[in-house]
């Protein structure tokens, strides 16, 4: 049985974690920050892209968002929450560059969701924004920019709020230690690695 296989892209200015998850020639897009024909070079010709989810609206998770759902023609799946950041036109509510998408978006509510052929878990985490949100698939869990290895997100900037951070860090120490944690900025670690060494879950 092939086993799941993730690509992850360092790319942009800020490095942003784009990730391209395949398992049984379907693929799952997670955060496609920027360089779409670098994403769709991970793609295989006979593999099926079932939906493109977002951790969160800013716009070094959200550039490559609109060309990737036009070449694949899948859903985009956002945390209401973080739509004023995506929103056209609202370019001073993402620090930094313009995270707008024309594509629809899909909402992304809190629980199980069926994305294509992926079952996924969803778990929402304002802090970094209102529309934060942690994704899992099997065990990999998809962290964005609330959890890094050793560091946590930011929450000085729109929608953030270090009150609502605080308590999706209490959530984040409820989950199972063998969670390997895929964040949107730097490398990988397991959810156990950072409960024992990462000071603001300890």
């Amino acid at each position: 049985m092939p086993k799941t296989v993730i690509d992850v892209l360092p790319i942009g200015l800020y490095e942003e974690n784009s990730y391209v998850v395949h398992d049984h020639g379907h693929v799952l897009l997670i955060d496609p920050g920027r360089y779409p024909k670098l994403i769709a070079e991970k793609i295989g010709a006979q593999e099926t892209v079932d939906a493109i989810v977002l951790t969160h609206g800013h716009h070094d998770h959200t550039g490559a968002v609109d060309d990737l759902a036009d070449q694949y023609q899948c859903p985009v799946y956002l945390h209401p929450g973080d739509l004023p950041l995506v929103e056209p036109g609202n370019r001073n509510q993402s620090v930094g560059g313009d995270a707008s998408v024309y594509h629809a978006i899909t909402p992304l509510a809190e629980g199980a969701l069926t994305a294509g052929t992926f079952p996924l878990s969803v778990y929402p985490t304002p802090g970094h924004t209102a529309g934060s949100v942690l994704v899992q698939y099997k065990n990999h869990l998809f962290t964005g920019d609330t959890l890094f290895a050793g560091d946590i997100g930011r929450t000085d900037l729109f929608s953030g709020s270090e009150e609502d951070m605080q308590k999706s860090l209490q959530f984040i120490r409820t989950l199972p230690s063998d969670l390997i944690v895929h964040p949107g900025h730097g490398p990988a670690s397991t959810i156990g690695e950072e409960k024992a060494s990462n000071p603001y879950l300890r």
